[in-house]
């Protein structure tokens, strides 16, 4: 552009002219939007126990969510409550935990707000209020005193809102897939006993709602929404996971490595688009690509550490039936049966629209 403004108008200017540079002229609603990149990415690999290892000063820049008011997901935009609280999330999963005092801000009972005075509400957001006070709260007991009723009202709210089909949506992403994670795995780890029937029933909706070639999508098949549905069957609070899931997990864990070979996780090419569709909603659909990333690595770490799903995926390897229709099973696969498999092979009828 070369305006040669200078002083604070410069500065903008100059910030304009890097975003038109990075991104090719085609503009992004927000950019950077560091803390929420950091904070989702970080508690999604965490929490899935993927091993690792955090700079000191990579945790310390999202410390800013225990301040008055919590943080913005970057530079320049407002605090909000869904960056704060996945923020805070993020450092107790840690073992930096602060405590969640901030969020009080955001409190309009019994649910939390995004943004004072914001037009509508959300689940997710709710769902991560929830994780932030939860985990909190599980390394410092005492401090339920201050946090628990608000929990139990949170985890009453999601209840109410799930769809009678088991699901969950969200003003923040197309996909039901990423609500229902995240109010399923919030709820079934820190919304105490009443809220095991609304668990059971997201996972009993992410069973039929598998497609044939083992992948999940509200549209079509994608690897982002295919890691959403393995993360709450595989981690949807149960002491042990049943065979249907781990049959289900299975088959999207095939889908994903199939993708990885023939596509590539990091592709940005027209297949990766059709694997990666933007699905994130703020001024347009938008791809927080190093969110996505992390989400479907933690999905085949998940997997990973599941010797029958390690067992079934290696031996269809050598049978040559780990695309869509693996073949039979025996106890060499770890214990996935062939009817488990067989019926989560059988396509489904979309009730998407219903939810």
């Amino acid at each position: 552009m070369g305006l040669g403004v200078k002083g604070a108008e410069g500065a903008v200017v100059g910030y304009l002219e890097e975003v038109v540079r990075v991104y090719g002229g085609v503009v992004p609603c927000g950019t950077p939007i560091t803390v929420f990149e950091r904070g989702w990415a970080l508690s999604w690999m965490v929490r899935a126990g993927v091993p690792v290892h955090v700079p000191g000063e990579l945790a310390e820049s999202l410390v800013g969510a225990a301040g008055v008011g919590g943080v913005p997901a970057g530079a320049g935009l407002p605090a909000d409550a869904d960056t704060t609280s996945v923020a805070l999330y993020a450092l107790a999963l840690l073992g930096v935990g602060r405590a969640p005092e901030s969020l009080w801000d955001y409190h309009v009972g019994p649910y939390f707000c995004t943004w004072r005075g914001e037009d509508g509400v959300s689940t997710t957001v709710n769902a991560h209020v929830l994780d932030a006070f939860g985990q909190y709260v599980a390394a410092h007991p005492a401090a339920r005193g201050r946090y628990g009723a608000a929990m139990a009202a949170v985890a009453e709210w999601l209840g109410e809102r799930q769809d009678a089909e088991g699901c969950w949506t969200d003003r923040w992403h197309a996909s039901p897939y990423y609500a229902t994670a995240c109010c399923a795995l919030a709820l079934g780890a820190f919304g105490g006993g009443s809220a095991v029937a609304a668990v059971r029933r997201a996972v009993r909706w992410v069973l039929e709602t598998q497609r044939a070639d083992g992948s999940w999508g509200v549209w079509r098949g994608t690897a982002e929404e295919t890691a959403y549905a393995m993360h709450l069957l595989l981690m949807d609070g149960r002491s042990s996971v049943t065979g249907e899931s781990l049959a289900a997990a299975a088959r999207g864990y095939a889908y994903l490595m199939r993708v990885e070979r023939e596509i590539g996780l990091k592709s940005s090419g027209r297949e990766g688009w059709e694997v990666f569709p933007p699905m994130w909603h703020d001024k347009d659909l938008y791809l927080p690509r190093s969110i996505v990333r992390a989400v479907v690595t933690a999905a085949l770490h998940l997997a990973q550490r599941e010797p029958a799903i390690t067992a079934w995926y290696q031996a269809g390897a050598r049978n040559g039936h780990t695309a869509a229709h693996p073949g039979r099973t025996d106890a060499a696969t770890g214990g996935i049966n062939s009817t488990s498999l067989q019926k989560s092979q059988e396509p489904v009828v979309s009730r998407f629209p219903t939810c």
